[in-house]
C-alpha cells in the first residue's frame, strides 16, 4: 500500500516535488491541443512565494485595477 510514512491525502508540488498536504492551484499556460486555454499546476506556499517574488523582480508590481 505505498509508503507507510506517507499520508493517502498528500499531493506532490508541480515544481519542487515534495509532498504537501494543501497545494495552491495555479493557472499556466501549456500549448497543446488537450489544453488549448491552459492548464492548473499544484504548487505549495514556498514556491508560490517564490513564483510571485520573481514575477515582481521581473515585470515590477502588480497594480491592481479600480472597479
Amino acid at each position: 500500500m505505498g509508503d507507510p510514512g506517507r499520508c493517502c491525502n498528500m499531493a506532490d508540488c508541480e515544481l519542487c516535488g515534495l509532498a504537501k498536504p494543501t497545494l495552491v492551484p495555479v493557472k499556466v499556460q501549456v500549448h497543446t491541443l488537450a489544453n488549448p486555454e491552459g492548464a492548473y499546476k499544484g504548487l505549495c506556499q514556498d514556491c508560490l512565494a517564490s513564483c510571485e517574488a520573481a514575477y515582481q523582480q521581473h515585470f515590477g508590481e502588480k497594480k491592481e485595477a479600480k472597479k
